[in-house]
């Protein structure tokens, strides 16, 4: 930081410094490096506040009663299904926090067709969640051939998988949703979004916790689920898309489904 403001300063003097200058100069630029450093930690601090309060707010998980199964044979019907199932557990996990209540829209997307997003265009391949306009787009076809196991093209080392592999990523999506109520969006400053999508993940977990309590998962599930977050970890560690390395996404998983607390999911679990 101060190598940038030395440069700043020094384009400044080009037509000429004189020697007699160069003690207010060094004032300048210590003057704004500080600045620079007081807007940092004005931020850092202001952050760490609204995780502090959502540390409070969300002791741990409640419990709910999603109906997860195998056997749908309808992709729509299915993604619809997991959907409310998170979104209850949510709904019920703030309220009884004094907290409001989240709210989601969702588009899965048909087979062949786009959806237009506020994040752009949302084709086969989609599965992200927009806060533009605070909607989760799923291709039908990227969740089918997940459920499948022949999605191709995952940057990471694991095999994506399953009905619960599915479901997984629409937990994860649906914990940027909350991401953006709770504010964090507006507050992150980073290199890279991978704080953001670690702690996705574990709030993805944290559903599953609650799932496994009402003994609704079935052998395989947590596989399936650990087998997609692998795949979907990344290694190009210098981009400022990186999502995470396979291992960090299993790890944040992992913390939200053992611990059950979305408390536990502070950036960069």
């Amino acid at each position: 930081m101060r190598r940038l403001v030395m440069l700043l300063a020094l384009t400044l003097c080009l037509g000429g410094c004189g020697s007699e200058d160069t003690g207010n100069l060094r004032d300048r630029v210590d003057e704004l490096e500080q600045r620079a450093r007081a807007k940092a930690d004005e931020l850092r601090s202001r952050f760490e506040q609204i995780l502090d309060e959502i540390e409070r707010a969300i002791p741990e998980a409640r419990e709910t009663s999603p109906d997860v199964r195998r056997g749908e044979e309808d992709v729509e019907a299915f993604l619809t299904t997991i959907v409310q199932n998170i979104h209850a557990y949510w709904q019920q996990t703030l309220r009884e926090n004094g907290l409001p209540e989240p709210r989601v829209f969702y588009v899965w997307v048909p087979p062949g067709r786009v959806a237009q997003s506020a994040c752009g265009p949302a084709g086969d391949d989609a599965a992200f969640y927009c806060s533009g306009d605070d909607t989760i787009y799923v291709s039908q076809a990227f969740a089918g051939a997940l459920w499948n196991g022949v999605l191709r093209g995952l940057p990471g080392d694991g095999r994506a998988a399953g009905d619960f592999g599915v479901a997984y990523v629409v937990a994860h999506e649906y914990g940027h949703n909350l991401q953006h109520e709770f504010g964090v969006f507006d507050q992150f400053r980073g290199p890279t979004v991978r704080p953001l999508e670690l702690q996705a993940d574990c709030f993805a977990g944290t559903w599953g916790n609650s799932v496994y309590r009402q003994g609704l998962l079935e052998p395989g599930d947590i596989e399936e689920a650990i087998g997609t977050a692998l795949a979907v970890g990344d290694f190009d560690t210098n981009n400022q898309q990186h999502h995470g390395t396979p291992d960090e996404r299993r790890a944040a998983w992992l913390r939200g489904f053992e611990s059950g607390r979305p408390s536990d999911c502070t950036l960069g679990t």
